[in-house]
């Protein structure tokens, strides 16, 4: 049970996080819509006209989203103390936006399909998870210990660094691609990019932060 006393700011705090999550996601909304708005002037409803739809019901689909978005961010804002958790914040936060593009680019019958879901989870997951380390990151200049090992690397660091993500990445590319053969495309490419992109945009990352510490 949660002290009477302690109710009040909890349910203050809840609506603040609220407020945050609603207000980024329909700014994410606003960016989609205007994307649209600009290919409704340029091009007319042809595009439109193709998937079974209007430029009204897909500005309603992008806030729709935006919406369940936000209050799926706000009530799960705590989780952003923590790298993952940020990170977790940002795949939830793009997903139902992604959805919302998937559903304007596919007939009605197809908008609840495995492929528009499985496609707006990876592409939730490509931006939505950099984008909630990078805020993660940039909140939090210093610790844990083993990431501040990588945002200030030392000599000693690099080394370590490459050679863990060419292992990982070599591993990835002679032994999950014998494997993967069978897999459904999104897979393949989730799987890509985290095992062989990821570590080895990590090292160039770590390289070139190692190289502006020695420039300054």
């Amino acid at each position: 049970m949660v002290p009477v006393s302690l109710q009040p700011a909890m349910l203050r705090t809840l609506g603040r996080n609220l407020l945050k999550g609603v207000g980024l996601a329909l700014f994410v909304a606003t960016g989609f819509s205007g994307w649209i708005t600009v290919l409704r002037i340029t091009t007319g409803t042809a595009a439109f006209d193709q998937l079974d739809t209007t430029y009204e019901a897909t500005v309603a689909l992008y806030y729709g989203g935006g919406l369940v978005a936000g209050i799926l961010l706000g009530l799960l804002w705590p989780l952003h103390r923590w790298p993952l958790g940020s990170a977790l914040l940002g795949i939830l936060g793009m997903f139902p936006l992604y959805v919302g593009v998937e559903l304007t680019k596919a007939p009605r019958s197809d908008w609840l399909s495995g492929d528009n879901i499985a496609n707006s989870l990876l592409l939730a997951f490509l931006a939505g998870a950099p984008l909630g380390l990078w805020i993660w990151v940039d909140d939090h200049p210093q610790g844990p210990m083993w990431l501040d090992a990588l945002r200030y690397p030392t000599g000693s660091i690099l080394p370590k660094v490459w050679i863990a993500a060419l292992l990982i990445a070599g591993v990835s590319y002679f032994g999950v691609s014998r494997l993967s053969g069978s897999w459904p495309p999104v897979l393949v490419l989730l799987s890509a990019f985290v095992l062989f992109v990821g570590p080895i945009a990590l090292a160039v990352l770590v390289t070139l932060r190692a190289g502006r510490q020695k420039g300054s």
